[in-house]
């Protein structure tokens, strides 16, 4: 099938497999844990429709961080009651759509965003369900760049910070849920433990105060490795989890992404010219990182796949076309020797790839193909030219 496609279709696009979405939804869904729970999946990886309508499919709700993720989450069918809403710079805009909506929860990062949500919602004769995320002050022994949980970050709040009596007084809402997220790439478990015991045991301190916490949303951030089998053992990890929520009775929220849809994607993309400048050897392709930015914004090499017959290694350095001396898709790396014509697959790409792209140098934005098991469809066309021009006043 996959044959058919690469005819199909021109280069750059992303393919993802349905099958594989399906098959990491379930390994979640049968983990044992015997206590009330819901996996709401962060849209941010992967924005979709199609995408996002297959995941309703599988009974998972939203976790979204803009008013447009809200709108695209209920455009595919979730209801609004199955999705959260978190992030540390909503907008006015945001809020009063996300409070309209009536949603399960908006997680506040901010002390601002609970007076306008109480008020708003007094002005609309509603009450609105929030939750605050908490800064718990843990390293998650990832990435510096996706990390979320320490102090002098810009992701959630100190609870030293937060006047809970004030927020019993409010009648514009509800503090129905306590939240942490301390970083993306995690596979040390207890990193994750930390965090869910701290939320715990404030919310066991809030309810013995008149308040009444019955959510607690334990993030996401579950390891997924591109160059290696390092991952989240989530045997300990639940067996842990098991004995921390023992005679507990709150629901718990998940909210996983790239473990969901990140080793579903590639990028597929034709080698356009090899050159060799000093002593490199430098492939420019015809995706750029307008179609992938993570590699240049991370400084990180995905894993490639020539479709050569070629058994020769050759080492290389991988470029785009954008006008950019960072344009880089990967740099040092060995591959089966390759020329003009060839195409390579960027694979586990299916999380923040596609999201991340963008039409700078005016390229018009990549076709995605999302691939059955017997068939295949477009889930999103490619920009033409004048998608380049449509918004735009003259």
């Amino acid at each position: 099938m996959f044959d058919k496609i690469l005819n199909e279709f021109s280069t750059p696009f992303y393919l993802y497999n349905e099958e594989t979405i399906i098959a990491k939804t379930k390994h979640l869904k049968e983990l044992d844990l015997n206590f009330s729970h819901k996996f709401h999946f962060a849209v941010k990886a992967n924005p979709n429709l199609a995408i996002l309508n297959l995941l309703k499919r599988q009974d998972f709700g939203a976790e979204v961080v803009s008013a447009g993720e809200l709108f695209k989450s209920l455009k595919a069918g979730i209801d609004p009651s199955e999705v959260i809403f978190d992030g540390p710079g909503k907008t006015e805009f945001d809020l009063k759509y996300a409070i309209t909506q009536q949603i399960k929860s908006i997680n506040v990062e901010n002390l601002e965003e609970i007076e306008f949500i109480n008020e708003y919602s007094l002005s609309k004769g509603l009450k609105t369900n929030i939750g605050i995320r908490l800064n718990p002050n843990i390293d998650a022994d990832t990435l510096e760049k996706i990390t979320t949980g320490k102090t002098g970050g810009k992701f959630g709040i100190s609870v030293d910070q937060i006047n809970f009596d004030r927020i019993l007084e409010m009648k514009g809402v509800h503090l129905s849920t306590l939240s942490v997220h301390i970083g993306s790439q995690i596979v040390d478990h207890q990193k994750l433990i930390q965090s869910y015991e701290q939320l715990i045991l404030l919310a066991d301190q809030l309810n013995q105060k008149n308040h009444t916490i019955t959510n607690l949303d334990f993030g996401g951030g579950f390891g997924v490795m591109d160059h290696s089998d390092d991952t989240l053992d989530f045997n300990e990890w639940q067996k842990e989890l098991q004995n921390l929520l023992k005679d507990k009775n709150y629901h718990i929220i998940f909210e996983p992404g790239r473990f969901i849809v990140a080793d579903s994607g590639e990028l597929i993309t034709k080698i356009l010219y090899i050159k060799n400048s000093g002593d490199r050897t430098i492939i420019i392709t015809d995706a750029s990182f307008s179609e992938y930015l993570r590699p240049a914004l991370y400084e990180i090499d995905p894993p490639i796949q020539t479709i050569s017959n070629s058994k020769e290694l050759k080492n290389y350095d991988i470029a785009g076309g954008i006008c950019e001396s960072t344009d880089f898709l990967a740099k040092n790396v060995n591959l089966p020797e390759v020329k003009v014509g060839d195409y390579l697959k960027f694979t586990n790409v299916g999380a923040y790839g596609s999201s991340m792209s963008s039409t700078y140098n005016s390229r018009p934005r990549p076709l995605e193909v999302l691939m059955g098991k017997n068939e295949y469809r477009v889930i999103r066309s490619r920009d033409t030219l004048e998608d380049l021009c449509k918004n735009e006043i003259m």
